[in-house]
């Protein structure tokens, strides 16, 4: 347990980061769940579209 003292230093630590650069504490703050069911979803966008255009070019050259 953190004494009253280090707790607020942290939470001070904390906002100067938040100040800082708040577009990577939104970020991490989102968690790793979400980052990672984003690059999830991302993937597997690019793999469907990759997909699609394999086949499209396997019917234009067979036909």
């Amino acid at each position: 347990m953190l004494s009253h003292q280090e707790q607020q230093r942290l939470l001070d630590i904390e906002e100067h980061f938040r100040a800082a650069d708040p577009d990577l504490a939104r970020e991490l703050s989102a968690g790793p769940d979400a980052r990672r069911i984003r690059r999830q979803l991302a993937a597997a966008l690019v793999s469907v579209l990759a997909g699609v255009v394999l086949v499209a070019l396997g019917v234009l050259i067979l036909s």
